[in-house]
């Protein structure tokens, strides 16, 4: 994250921007250079690392999307609030 933050949120610090989409577009556009520049001490860059080792570890996402729930005992007051 470091790198993102000083690589990019650097870059982009004194530019002005009117609406969430181009920032996005501003970001995603700098993260693609960074992913794609080169390493100073390996060979390759970000993108082939991630492409070699990372990728064919991914699994699939579940055909149903996540759904957050919490669950918890409650008790009715003789004021008919609950707790």
């Amino acid at each position: 994250m470091l790198i993102v933050e000083r690589w990019i949120l650097a870059r982009l610090q004194n530019r002005r921007f009117f609406s969430l989409g181009e920032l996005n577009e501003a970001i995603a556009e700098l993260l693609e250079e960074l992913n794609r520049k080169s390493f100073q001490k390996l060979e390759g860059c970000r993108l082939s690392r991630f492409e070699e080792r990372d990728k064919p570890l991914l699994s699939a996402l579940p055909v149903r999307p996540y759904r957050f729930a919490e669950w918890k005992q409650a008790k009715g007051h003789p004021d008919c609030h609950i707790a």
